[in-house]
This record gives structure tokens, C-alpha cells and sequence, in this order.
């Protein structure tokens, strides 16, 4: 049996991925080292949806490779570089073994035995988080993106698949994610939805916790009410990502997103009126082609009209694959852009996080702090740190002070 190194970069559902890879290699035999240098082999297991993710795990993977020259480690690189542009990780590693994002096929790919199964699964991503996929690839072809060249058309597990690994990750976890490409169109291909699936699982008793993962609008839309009425349970965190990724109609055009802008206005208004404090993310790419000053003026006045507690921005860079055709914007006016409306995002944040100075609020604390203390997430989803907690426990927090990425509060109760 071999001794294997495993790491990730990206999205949940690439964690998800290299949970389900690491259990398999374990049941079937093989031992888990926690430095590639102790390996016989290294599964990278890798993102590349913007450039700069790609240059920092190129930039790993050439690490590894000195490492692998002198151990004589195999390096295996998973993920979506490989789909998206493989040519330049055969370049940066030509020793090494690619297998893309279908982590079933790597037992046959590597002359291993391993059991893995192509079902929905309840995968950990610490003692006190499960993650759940409940599909793969989307429906979406938007002009920028490379993901549907990496993860391709929509597959979503059957309700009654999910569910299965939903008890399991009940049994065990008292957080549960529920992931995908996008889950905004999860179930269009098997004639059910989100709102459906929740339902469901909901069902299933015990004082956990669900989160949703990311929603694109032009799906959402859809069945919004029917979504914001399974949200009612207070096992359901009331956090929504849906990003809008400009505030100009004319670019969302460019983008193919599928929506309008009065579309994010009208489900935004919609959560605020049935979910008052709950966190909205959304996000935002600066520097589209063709984005004009008043484009992006635009965007800033959307920021600042819907007030959304998470912005994450990306400085545009042209992918493998898209279909861009316009000519860049010079980097300097990107760079300006970026910001003008990072300042912008980081003032609004902190404005929305102080409203919760001196509330009380019931936390479920599921990991370590980066730094120090422990770290739990409030009803809304907002991360609360403190200095002392009981991991997978809730706890009564009174909020003391308000930064732009968390809150911070004292124990006065623990549940």
C-alpha cells in the first residue's frame, strides 16, 4: 500500500471532491501523510476559475515538483486546470499524472485499488461541517467563465440520494452545505429544484444547521417565493449568494447572464422584506471588456442602493476557452476600479455589521479561529469569533465589536 499526500484549492466543491478522494484511499488501504515530502505520491487537487488562483497553484505546483525530484513522489493533479488549461500544467509538471475533475477515475488512472462511488455523499470538512454535493456542471454559458468547460452540462443527484447522505451528515455534523456549480438549477435536469430539495431534507429532525451555496439569478428567479418559504426554518441559515457581477444591464448582456438588474433589485427587496438582518453576498467583476466609466458607475450605485453584506470582487482576466473577443481594459483602470468600490464594499460591510453591537445572538461554534479563539456563525450566517468555545455546540453570544469581515462577542450562555 502507498502513502499519499492530498490537498485543495477553490470552491467547496473541489473540498468535496478531495474529501471523497482522501476516504477512499484510506478504506482502501493506503496511508494519509501530512507533508508531501513523507509521500509516495501527492494529489493536488486544483481551481482555475481566475488567473490569479492559476498562477498560485502553478506556482505550488513547481514546489512540489522539486520536492517530487528529490523524493522521488509522484505528483497527480486533479481539478479543473487540467480541463481548463492542461497544456500549461503538463508544461509546469511533465513528470506528473492529470485526471481532470473526475475523481472516480483515479484508482484505474494510478494502478490503485480504490473504492469510490459516483453517488452523493455527506463528505467532512472538519468534525462539525459536512458538505454535500447535490450536483455537477450547470447550465449556464456565460461569456467569461471557464467552469462549464471544466465541470460541463448539469448532473444532479436524485432527492432520494441526497437525502441518504443528508441523515448521514445529520448523524454526525452540526452544519451541512449544500454545494454545486451552481445550485441555482439544481434539479432542472430530473424535474425538481432547490426549494424542493429542502423541503425534504428539512424533514429529518435535529438542531443542525444548512447552508446554501451559490445561486445565479437567471435560475433563482424562478421559483424565488417558493425558496424564501423553505428558508423560514430557523435550521436554515439565512445567508444568500447571488451574484450579479455588474450593475449595468448593457455588460450583463456582454456577460450572458440572463437577467436584469431590476431582477437582483426585486429578490433582493423580497429577502429583506421576509428576512430582514440576513446576509447577502453577491459578486462583482471590475473591467469587463467594453465596460464603459458609466457602466461602472452604475455598478457603484447598485452597491450602494442594495447595501449587500459581502462583496467578493474580481478583476477581470481572460480565460482559456471563453468567449471574449473585445479587447482588455489597460490594467490601470482596472486596478482603479477594483479600488474605488473595494473602499466602497468595506465601508457599507462595517455598517452592516454594527447594527449587531450589543445584540445577543445564539452561535454554533464549528472551528478554530485563524489566529486565535474559536469561530461560530450567528442565524444569518455572520462569523462571530471569540476567545473560548466548545466546538460543535451553540452558544449565547453577547457582540461587542464589529470589524469589516466578523463580529466579535463573549459567551454568556452556552446551550
Amino acid at each position: 500500500m502507498a502513502r499519499f499526500y492530498i490537498e485543495w484549492h477553490g470552491c467547496s466543491l473541489n473540498k468535496a471532491d478531495t474529501e471523497k478522494l482522501r476516504a477512499a484511499l484510506i478504506s482502501s488501504g493506503h496511508e494519509l501523510v501530512d507533508n508531501p515530502e513523507k509521500a509516495d505520491f501527492c494529489i493536488i487537487n486544483t481551481c482555475a476559475v481566475k488567473s490569479p488562483t492559476e498562477e498560485k497553484i502553478i506556482s505550488r505546483l513547481k514546489v512540489l515538483r522539486e520536492i517530487a525530484n528529490k523524493n522521488k513522489m509522484k505528483i497527480i493533479v486533479a481539478g479543473c486546470l487540467v480541463e481548463i488549461n492542461r497544456e500549461r500544467a503538463e508544461k509546469t509538471v511533465p513528470e506528473a499524472m492529470l485526471f481532470g475533475v473526475h475523481p472516480e477515475e483515479l484508482g484505474s488512472y494510478i494502478g490503485l485499488k480504490l473504492s469510490y462511488g459516483p453517488t452523493a455523499k455527506a463528505l467532512p470538512y472538519n468534525k462539525c461541517i459536512s458538505i454535500i454535493p447535490v450536483a455537477r456542471g450547470c447550465l449556464n454559458r456565460c461569456s467569461y467563465c471557464c467552469v462549464n468547460i471544466a465541470r460541463g452540462k448539469l448532473r444532479s443527484y436524485y432527492p432520494i440520494e441526497v437525502e441518504k447522505a443528508f441523515r448521514s451528515a445529520v448523524r454526525r455534523s452540526r452544519e451541512i452545505w449544500l454545494t454545486a456549480t451552481d445550485l441555482a438549477c439544481y434539479g432542472f435536469d430530473i424535474g425538481t429544484d432547490i426549494s424542493k430539495l429542502i423541503e425534504k431534507l428539512l424533514e429529518n429532525r435535529g438542531d443542525y444547521r444548512v447552508r446554501l451555496g451559490m445561486l445565479n439569478p437567471q435560475h433563482t428567479k424562478k421559483y424565488f417565493s417558493h425558496l424564501l418559504k423553505a428558508m423560514e426554518d430557523e435550521r436554515v441559515y439565512k445567508f444568500f449568494h447571488i451574484p450579479v457581477q455588474s450593475g449595468s444591464d448593457r455588460v450583463l448582456i456582454k456577460m450572458r447572464r440572463g437577467y436584469k438588474i431590476k431582477d437582483f433589485e426585486k429578490m433582493l427587496k423580497e429577502i429583506r422584506s421576509k428576512f430582514p438582518e440576513a446576509t447577502i453576498a453577491t459578486d462583482i467583476i471590475v473591467g469587463f471588456p467594453g465596460e464603459s466609466h458609466k457602466d461602472f458607475e452604475k455598478t457603484l450605485e447598485l452597491i450602494e442602493k442594495t447595501r449587500p453584506d459581502i462583496v467578493n470582487i474580481s478583476k477581470f482576466g481572460k480565460r482559456p476557452g471563453t468567449a471574449i473577443v473585445e479587447k482588455q481594459l489597460p490594467s490601470k483602470i482596472i486596478k482603479e476600479r477594483s479600488e474605488v468600490i473595494s473602499n466602497l464594499i468595506r465601508q457599507i460591510t462595517l455598517e452592516r455589521n454594527m447594527v449587531f453591537v450589543g445584540r445577543k445572538m445564539n452561535v454554533l461554534f464549528s472551528e478554530k479561529g485563524a489566529k486565535s479563539g474559536f469561530l461560530g456563525r450567528a442565524f444569518n450566517y455572520k462569523p462571530v469569533l471569540v476567545d473560548n468555545a466548545k466546538l460543535c455546540s451553540f452558544g449565547e453570544v453577547l457582540i461587542k465589536k464589529a470589524h469589516v469581515t466578523h463580529l466579535e462577542g463573549e459567551i454568556i450562555a452556552a446551550k
